[in-house]
């Protein structure tokens, strides 16, 4: 009899915890989601693949909260920043098949509460944004060979990101307690 209330016990628990495990996946959705960052398709008012999108202080947050940016932020008497326009030009250019991916720019003479939020040291700065959020400052030279490394780099781990939300959840918990009420049934069966 003892057996039969032991195995009935375990059925019970088998239920409550695979019915506990859906209500997990339902929540886990929805933090892969918030977590992962998913980048939605930009549409094309917003920015044309291949050109600079001109940021200002009124259109900032509210262009950069939905997508993927690389935002150069940098003052117009900057001598560096003048020599490095050809090569933000082409650097849009040369990533104009990856739509997703908005090169835009913000003079930091007309914003400087939003550049001084970033903590900007010298001119000009490059920043990777998704959705509205940092995710990392460019630090190396302002080449075109670095700054590209730098962007496939960031294009990778996106998409690294991507495949894994898109992986199943396994959950081993039925499988431990299974093993563990097999391991008391000998106990008790010891005992008996």
């Amino acid at each position: 009899m003892s057996t039969f209330r032991c195995i009935y016990f375990l059925f019970s628990l088998l239920i409550w915890s695979a019915q506990s495990d859906k209500s997990l996946s339902k929540q886990s959705g929805n933090v892969t989601t918030i977590t992962n960052l998913s980048v939605k398709a930009r549409s094309a008012d917003q920015c044309t693949p291949g050109t600079i999108l001109k940021l200002r202080v009124d259109n900032f947050f509210e262009t950069t909260e939905d997508g993927t940016f690389f935002v150069k932020f940098y003052e117009p008497n900057c001598m560096g920043c003048h020599d490095f326009e050809t090569t933000w030009t082409d650097m849009a250019k040369s990533f104009k098949s990856k739509e997703n991916i908005c090169f835009a720019e913000l003079n930091c003479k007309f914003a400087k509460t939003i550049c001084n939020d970033y903590e900007l040291r010298y001119e000009p700065n490059l920043i990777w944004l998704e959705n509205g959020e940092e995710v990392q400052q460019y630090d190396g030279d302002l080449t075109s060979p670095g700054i590209k490394i730098f962007v496939w780099e960031m294009i990778r781990r996106n998409e690294t990101n991507k495949s894994a939300a898109k992986r199943p959840y396994f959950h081993t918990k039925p499988i431990i307690l299974f093993g563990w009420f097999l391991y008391a049934g000998d106990v008790i069966s010891y005992f008996a």
